[in-house]
C-alpha cells in the first residue's frame, strides 16, 4: 500500500536569525509563544546543528547556508577579508560594478561612495536560487530579503531574481545593479510610504522587566555592555537622542519591523506562491546580531528583541496561512552563527578581548627576529586570517619557514589564542585534518585566505572593542545552532545535522535537485517518498 505524497509547497521560506546560538535558544525556548513556537509545535528540530567550519563571521554563514557548501568551497573568508589585488580589506559583498541603488533621499548623515557596491561576486559556486532558477527555466521566483547586505547577497546564491537590504545612504530599504537597472518602483513607494526615518524618534522600552530579570538572571545595565551611538547600555534606549539614529536603528527590533515590512510588500509585488511552480523566500534578521554585540547574547536586550521577533515571525505566518493556507507554504528556520558571552559574564576565567594588534605585532616582532630587518613583514589580521607582506613573500623558503616556524609559537603565546599557523600546511579538500585543524581547513578559501590563521580560545574574542562581544572563536558557543523545519506532511520529531544541510533541504522542498556544490543529504528524510523516510 503507497502512502500518499503531501502537498508540494508553492513558497519555501528561508529565515535566518543572524547571531542565534544553541545555548541561548535552550534557555529561550519555554517562552516562544508566537511564530518560533508555532514551529517548534509543528515543526522538525534539530537544537544543535554544527557549523563544521571555523571563522563563524555572518558572511561565511549565510554563504553556507545558501550553497550547501563550505568556506573553501564556496569562497567566504570572512566578514571581510584582505584583497591583496587592490592591497586593502573589503567586505564579501563588495562588487564595484554593482553600485547601490538609490530608493530616496539618504537618510541622517549617510551618503553612499563609489566604493557602494554589492553583490554576491565573490562567491564561487551556486546556490537554491540559481538551482531554482535551473530547474524551473526561470518560472520560478527567489528574492533575499536582509538587514545587511552581505547576508542579502549570500543567502540565496549568485543569482536571486531580487536581493534587498537596508542602505541608509541609499534612502531605505534597495538593491544594486547586480539585480536591477533601477530601482524597483514598489521598493521606491515602501520607501516613501513607509519611510525608516519614521523610527529615529522612537523609544524602545523593555515590554516586561521583571521577566527579562528572571530569565536572564543579571542587571539591565551589566559590566561589559557597549552600546554604540548613544544608545546608553540601560533600558530605554532613545532614537531620538542618538548622535546617528540611521546607524543606530539597526541594534533596536525597528530594524526587524523594517525587513518585516518589506517583506509583507515583496510577497505582493514579487507575486510569490500565486501558481504551483514553487517560490522561495529567503529572510535574515540581523537586529538580533547587533544587539548580541553590543550588549551580549545574553542580555535583556536581545531577550526583548527575540520575544517581540517570536511574535512578528507569528504574524508572518499567519498571512502566509490566508494567501496559501496552511499546507501551501513550508519554513527553514536557522541561523549563521552562535554568540561568545560577554568575556565579564564569561564561564571561564581566561576569557578575554584581545586586540588584533597584539597578535599583529607578535607576529611581526618574531619574522623581524628571524630576517634581522624591520620589513614590515605583516599586513594585518582580519576575520582570523594574518595576511604577510609582498616582501615576506620574496624571502627564500628556508627563510620563510623559519619565520612561520617563529611567528606561529609567538601568536600562540598571545594570551586568549588557542591556535595559530600557516594555511599552506593543509591537505587538499581537507581530508588529512581533524577536530579544531579540520574546523580551520575548511573556512580557508585557497587564493584568498590569509598566510597565516589565529583562533581564539573558547570563550574569547578578537576584537579592537573595550566592551561588548563577537562569535568568531571555533568552539560550540559559536559553532553550534537550532534548525526548525516544518512543511506538509513533515511529522514533528528532533534528529541531529548540520548548517551544510540547510541548502538541500530547502532544494528538497522545493521539489528540485541542491546546489551541486552542497554534499549533504536533506534532513529529517526530506526528497525521499514518505513510505521511505526514518
Amino acid at each position: 500500500m503507497s502512502t500518499k505524497a503531501p502537498p508540494r509547497p508553492r513558497l519555501v521560506v528561508l529565515i535566518v536569525i543572524d547571531q542565534w546560538p544553541s545555548w541561548m535558544f535552550a534557555k529561550q525556548k519555554h517562552l516562544y509563544t508566537g511564530g518560533i513556537g508555532r514551529l517548534l509545535r509543528e515543526g522538525a528540530l534539530v537544537p544543535e546543528a554544527e557549523l563544521p567550519y571555523a571563522n563563524t563571521f555572518t558572511a561565511v554563514g549565510h554563504a553556507t547556508i545558501g550553497t550547501g557548501a563550505p568556506p573553501n568551497v564556496n569562497g567566504i573568508v570572512g566578514n571581510y577579508w584582505y584583497r591583496r589585488a587592490e592591497n586593502r580589506d573589503r567586505p564579501a559583498e563588495y562588487d564595484v560594478d554593482a553600485p547601490v541603488l538609490m530608493v530616496g533621499a539618504p537618510l541622517g548623515d549617510a551618503q553612499l561612495s563609489a566604493d557602494d557596491g554589492s553583490s554576491a561576486k565573490a562567491l564561487r559556486v551556486e546556490g537554491v536560487a540559481d538551482a531554482l532558477r535551473s530547474a524551473t527555466g526561470g518560472a520560478g521566483h527567489s528574492v533575499a530579503i536582509a538587514l545587511k547586505a552581505r547576508s542579502a547577497c549570500l543567502i540565496a546564491g549568485q543569482h536571486p531574481d531580487l536581493a534587498i537590504w537596508y542602505e541608509a545612504g541609499a534612502g531605505g530599504m534597495t538593491t544594486s545593479k547586480a539585480y536591477a537597472s533601477t530601482p524597483p518602483q514598489w521598493l521606491v513607494k515602501l520607501a516613501n510610504d513607509s519611510p525608516v526615518s519614521r523610527y529615529f524618534g522612537s523609544t524602545w522600552t523593555a515590554r516586561d522587566r521583571d521577566l527579562l530579570a528572571r530569565e536572564t538572571g543579571i542587571a539591565d545595565d551589566s559590566p561589559g555592555e557597549h552600546a554604540e551611538h548613544h544608545l546608553g547600555t540601560a533600558f530605554p534606549h532613545a532614537l531620538a537622542t542618538s548622535d546617528k539614529p540611521e546607524q543606530a536603528i539597526v541594534q533596536t527590533p525597528f530594524a526587524d519591523e523594517i525587513v518585516a515590512r518589506t517583506v509583507a510588500f515583496a510577497l505582493d509585488a514579487m507575486e510569490l506562491g500565486v501558481d504551483n511552480t514553487p517560490d522561495l523566500l529567503a529572510i535574515s534578521f540581523s537586529a538580533h546580531d547587533y544587539a548580541g554585540h553590543s550588549w551580549g547574547p545574553d542580555s535583556w536586550e536581545v531577550l526583548d528583541l527575540t520575544l517581540r521577533l517570536d511574535q512578528a515571525l507569528g504574524q508572518l505566518f499567519d498571512a502566509l496561512d490566508a494567501r496559501l493556507g496552511s499546507d501551501g507554504w513550508a519554513v527553514v528556520m536557522t541561523s549563521d552563527h552562535g554568540a561568545t558571552p560577554l568575556v565579564e559574564r564569561a564561564r571561564i576565567r581566561s576569557a578575554r578581548r584581545i586586540n588584533p594588534a597584539e597578535i599583529e605585532e607578535a607576529a611581526q616582532k618574531a619574522i623581524e627576529g628571524v630576517v634581522g630587518a624591520p620589513g614590515p613583514w605583516v599586513v594585518k589580521l582580519v576575520s582570523s586570517n594574518l595576511y604577510l607582506t609582498p616582501q615576506f613573500a620574496a624571502l627564500s623558503d628556508e627563510q620563510k619557514n623559519l619565520a612561520f616556524d617563529a611567528a606561529t609559537k609567538a601568536m600562540s603565546a598571545v594570551p586568549g589564542v588557542a591556535l595559530a599557523g600557516r594555511t599552506d600546511r593543509f591537505s587538499p579538500g581537507c581530508t588529512a585534518e581533524k577536530d579544531l585543524y579540520k574546523a580551520i581547513c575548511l573556512a580557508t578559501v585557497p587564493g584568498e585566505a590569509g598566510d597565516m590563521y589565529a583562533v581564539a580560545t573558547a570563550g574569547s574574542v578578537i576584537s579592537e572593542y573595550k566592551g561588548g562581544t563577537g562569535h568568531d572563536a571555533p568552539f560550540d558557543d559559536n559553532r553550534r545552532v537550532p534548525i526548525i523545519v516544518r512543511a506538509p506532511g513533515l511529522a514533528p520529531q528532533q534528529g541531529t545535522g548540520t548548517l551544510l544541510q540547510v541548502a538541500p533541504t530547502v532544494s528538497a522542498l522545493l521539489g528540485i535537485s541542491p546546489p551541486a556544490a552542497a554534499s549533504e543529504q536533506p534532513l529529517f528524510g526530506l526528497g525521499r517518498a514518505p513510505s521511505q523516510r526514518k
